[in-house]
């Protein structure tokens, strides 16, 4: 019996009409550790943003735009998909269901998006039942068993302020009780990374932080030695007694953000006045400090090293019958030679052909032969002591000259990412004010792209770290220097080939007063063969000149001689 089946079976005995499940986990992860892929397990969805509706008839998937293509090669016939920007999960439980009782763990999803659904469900007489023994983790018998493995301090060197210095900027002044739930933020603010998910430095924690009390919730098989030396202000209790923690809280007020668990905000709101905000932390660990910038500065510089043996590599071999996987691990092996390394930021998008028009994709053992006159996306990252990188190339390797709409497409994008690069905006710009500009381009043609133009990253944290961002979505969070944020405009044609150009940028302090700019971090070339300079200006083409040229500065004292004469080859180009 397949995994649907068992679950549709489960379904029955309880009596019940609906089972929700997203890819979160109790942490709300956005990439999630194996033995918590509990939609993965139900529906072989190996994205990051999924959500099912399943009763014993109907079987409805939902996920945004990045991950529609995946979907639908990923799950069977059996399942209805929807792109949740059209249809909503709020909205289709608002138009399809009433008088229906649904199933959830509420552990797995965030207090703001389980209020609206409880909101119209009780419009509707929909029954919600707390699922809070998980109906996935009874029947999933091979379940992987978690890893436990000590977390360890990260240095003044590579921080740049003391916990205490971090701790002092959050703390109440009066006797109300913040609770942090995410463990980015707590990871941040005492200076600690762990190895609870694959490609993000984190230790799995909750804390409590009240005007005379620091405590830390975790698993104490994790904790060094030197943290009980080094954080004597911390008070350490084992994870496992959070839940019984809370609820003995009374008749206090909690100050907690929109992202944590419904679970823990329903046994909090019985007692106590809880007020739903911001987490304290993301806009701290959003602006990098000086350290942090001097840091990720000298990843990029490390990372852009890698980047020049991969591609080169990959040219001088592409006779050789390379698959997207292959050359997914060679590129982690270059990686790992260089002096700071620790991880992957993300599990590599090496894709060709076809396959670059999905967005998110995910090569495997059985993956395609990176081939010859065809566009090769490449997408990757690294976790540096101090800093995290993410850059994207297209490539179009071979002998013949590029058809012309690949060229002019490559072009349009690239038009955009320059556009952002060079951008000068006054202060109180918000992401979602310069979005636009990144299209604009695109838009002339009928064209455009079905993601975000740039997410946050984090300081040897997430990769995809808020609250800021540049996407169409309305976020009204203001761009400050210091912060750090992907520039990646892209265009794909489902089922031919998909082009996106992406490189980190940090925002700083303009010659114009009262305006801000951004520097861009990642050092690596466009693939100037499938530029149409025509199509470009006077001020586009100078851009990218200037930051070829600060590549070959930068990159050339670290390259032996046969890297470094492919690179000045790579950075050198005619206007044509």
């Amino acid at each position: 019996m397949n995994n649907l089946k068992l679950l549709k079976k489960k379904i029955k005995e309880k009596k019940i009409d609906y089972y929700f499940l997203s890819t979160s986990d109790e942490f709300l992860n956005e990439y999630v550790p194996e033995y918590n892929m509990r939609l993965k397990w139900l529906t072989n969805f190996s994205g990051s943003n999924g959500a099912v509706l399943i009763s014993e008839k109907e079987n409805f998937f939902f996920t945004d735009g990045r991950y529609l293509t995946q979907a639908k090669k990923e799950l069977t016939k059996d399942y209805d998909i929807h792109d949740q920007n059209i249809v909503s999960i709020i909205n289709f439980i608002g138009q399809k269901l009433r008088n229906k009782k649904i199933l959830i763990d509420t552990r797995l999803f965030s207090t703001k998006v389980l209020n609206q659904i409880i909101k119209i469900c009780k419009i509707l007489n929909n029954k919600i039942i707390h699922d809070n023994e998980n109906i996935i983790d009874s029947l999933w018998v091979d379940r992987p068993e978690e890893i436990v493995k000590k977390f360890f301090v990260l240095k003044n060197k590579y921080s740049g302020d003391s916990y205490a210095k971090k701790i002092s900027q959050v703390k109440p002044l009066d006797n109300s009780i913040i609770i942090l739930s995410s463990p980015e933020s707590i990871c941040w603010l005492l200076n600690i990374r762990g190895y609870d998910l694959p490609n993000t430095p984190v230790v799995f924690c909750r804390m409590i932080i009240t005007k005379n009390k620091n405590i830390i919730f975790v698993n104490k098989k994790k904790i060094p030695p030197s943290f009980f030396t080094n954080y004597s202000e911390i008070v350490i209790r084992d994870i496992c007694k959070f839940n019984d923690d809370i609820k003995n809280i009374k008749n206090k007020t909690i100050q907690t953000d929109d992202q944590i668990s419904y679970f823990y905000y329903d046994i909090l709101n019985k007692k106590n006045n809880v007020t739903i905000k911001y987490d304290p932390c993301n806009n701290l660990k959003s602006i990098k400090n000086n350290i942090e910038i001097k840091c990720s500065k000298n990843a990029h510089l490390n990372d852009g090293i890698a980047l020049v043996k991969f591609f080169y590599w990959l040219e001088k071999n592409i006779e050789k019958k390379i698959s997207e996987f292959s050359a997914s691990k060679k590129l982690y092996e270059y990686r790992r030679q260089n002096k700071g390394f620790f991880s992957e930021s993300f599990p590599t998008i090496s894709a060709t052909g076809p396959n670059g028009s999905i967005i998110h994709y995910k090569p495997d053992v059985k993956s395609s032969t990176i081939k010859k006159d065809q566009l090769y996306l490449c997408d990757s990252g690294g976790q540096y002591f101090g800093g995290t990188t993410d850059i994207t190339r297209t490539i179009h390797i071979g002998n013949k000259k590029p058809a012309k709409n690949y060229k002019k497409l490559y072009t349009k994008v690239l038009m955009g990412h320059i556009d952002i690069s060079m951008l000068r905006f006054p202060l109180g710009t918000t992401g979602s004010q310069i979005d636009t500009i990144a299209r604009t381009n695109l838009w002339s043609d009928g064209l455009d792209y079905n993601h975000g133009t740039g997410h946050g990253v984090g300081s040897f944290l997430g990769v995809h770290e808020g609250p800021q961002s540049i996407s169409k979505n309305l976020n009204k969070v203001i761009l400050k220097p210091g912060m750090i944020l992907s520039n990646e405009p892209g265009y794909y044609e489902n089922g031919k080939f998909g082009i996106r150009i992406e490189n980190l940028v940090i925002v700083r302090k303009s010659v114009h007063k009262n305006f801000l700019e951004f520097e861009t971090l990642s050092l690596f070339p466009y693939e100037t063969k499938l530029v149409d300079f025509s199509l470009l200006s006077l001020s586009q083409k100078s851009w990218i000149q200037k930051y070829h040229s600060l590549i070959y500065k930068r990159l050339s004292p670290r390259l032996d001689e046969k890297y470094k004469s492919w690179l000045k080859n790579k950075v050198s180009f005619n206007i044509q």
